[in-house]
């Protein structure tokens, strides 16, 4: 286990509340990564929505309200293929996030989408966004062991989110 993996498992071992423990995994992502803009989304079980049930910056972006996915390339590797995206240039954020303008004005670039899936399929999604070509192997490994961590938090989440 390494430090990353044991942090984690301390954050669950020493607090209960769900509040918290985002909180705390959140500053572990800041100390570990990086961010300019950070949110947790989880999806609904038949994929067709999302709910917000973090983010850093809750003016632009708020928590609760639920919104239907897109169908778009960036929906099919995420949701569909279990796959976390990486777009590093203002170019790709364009091209697949029609809030592009949003996320540009807060000087952010580049963005991860690490997906966190249970039982083979994708029930939420942690979205990284920092600036130009900020995002590397590095950053999607430690992001891939943090949305291991999430997988209980999010399944208990997703019973409030429409169907």
């Amino acid at each position: 286990m390494n430090k990353l993996e044991k942090d984690i498992y301390n954050i669950y071992i020493k607090y209960e509340n769900h509040e918290t423990i985002i909180r705390k995994v959140v500053a572990l992502i800041r100390r570990e990564i990086g961010f300019k803009l950070l949110t947790f989304m989880i999806f609904n079980k038949n994929q067709k929505y999302a709910k917000r049930i973090y983010s850093s910056n809750e003016k632009k972006y708020p928590i609760g309200k639920s919104k239907k996915l897109p169908n778009n390339y960036w929906a099919v590797m995420t949701v569909q293929k279990r796959r976390s995206f990486v777009g590093n240039n203002q170019k790709v954020i364009e091209k697949y996030f029609y809030d592009h303008k949003i996320i540009t004005s807060l000087g952010c670039e580049a963005i991860l989408n690490q997906v966190v899936t249970y039982n083979k399929k994708t029930i939420g999604c942690i979205n990284i966004l920092h600036k130009k070509n900020y995002f590397t192997k590095i950053h999607k490994k430690k992001m891939t062991i943090v949305s291991k961590s999430v997988v209980a938090l999010f399944l208990d989440k997703q019973k409030d989110i429409k169907q």
